[in-house]
């Protein structure tokens, strides 16, 4: 009879991404995609308020501004599993447990990999008035560093959805430099600091000793270091299309059945073409 492809389809849609993962921190934009596209539209320019204008200007006009939004029309992305071989799936499909624990395998490693593309997107690359980079030395404050990436958010108005990722490294440089803050942040009621939603992750964007940031999928070099990352929900996003399961039953060479899935997804910053607010400590 075949597998109930749906069946397995909907145990990889379910939760796509663990409920404790700081992707969560992102706008969810799936409802918006259209045959796996999506129109991001970054905002236009805000415009500017006058006190009084006319009682100084009484003969002139309001200055217009350009708020004209930019749409950014864009394709998800299709992540495929690679196929795993197994006995029999039919007769695993029966067995709710068994199912579940073959489709969690594909589901955690679709996670994996959409967690390491998040972290890339919404870590900057460079220093200026909407981004902020510290490349902190050996013996540098991580709680000093935090205290000025809330500065930089202060400075933008941005007091609330802020997120801080942090490296393990950078995790445990906390716990030396401030015993009872650690045990604080360890208790899992109680993950904020400053205003920072806190979260760890251990593959977090590589740079080099510079404070160059590395491509996607660089290999770990002498002298390289892991950054931690900070963003404002609302300035970052995260989109699901399409789940496509791919089964082959009985191939002859290998006397088994085949498993794969394809998930079209997306992750971002909502401002593609200018990304702001996102900070790191390298």
């Amino acid at each position: 009879m075949g597998l109930q492809k749906s069946v397995w389809v909907n145990d990889i849609k379910e939760n796509p991404i663990p409920d404790n993962s700081f992707v969560f921190a992102s706008v969810d934009k799936s409802e918006h995609v259209n045959n796996n596209v999506i129109n991001l539209i970054e905002a236009g320019v805000e415009p500017t308020t006058h006190e009084n204008y006319f009682e100084t200007n009484p003969n002139a006009e309001l200055p217009i501004a350009d708020v004209t939004d930019i749409p950014h029309e864009v394709t998800l992305k299709i992540y495929s599993t690679e196929a795993t071989r197994h006995r029999n799936l039919e007769e695993v499909e029966l067995a709710d447990g068994t199912r579940k624990s073959i489709v969690g395998r594909h589901k955690s490693s679709l996670a994996k990999n959409l967690g390491k593309r998040a972290a890339f997107s919404w870590t900057p690359s460079v220093d200026n008035a909407k981004n902020k980079l510290l490349n902190l030395g050996a013996n540098d404050s991580i709680i000093d560093g935090i205290t000025d990436l809330r500065s930089f958010y202060m400075e933008n108005d941005l007091n609330e959805r802020l997120n801080l990722c942090l490296t393990p490294a950078h995790w445990a440089r906390i716990k030396k430099e401030d015993k009872k803050l650690y045990k604080e942040l360890m208790a899992e009621k109680n993950r904020e600091y400053g205003d920072f939603r806190i979260f760890t992750y251990s593959n977090c964007p590589l740079f080099t000793s510079a404070g160059v940031k590395k491509p996607f999928g660089s290999l770990v070099e002498a002298g390289d270091r892991r950054a931690s990352f900070a963003w404002v929900t609302d300035e970052a996003f995260r989109c699901f299309g399409d789940t496509e399961m791919y089964f082959e039953p009985k191939k002859a060479r290998i006397q088994a059945d085949l498993l794969s899935f394809g998930q079209r997804a997306l992750v971002g910053a909502i401002r593609a073409n200018a990304p702001k607010y996102f900070g790191a400590i390298i």
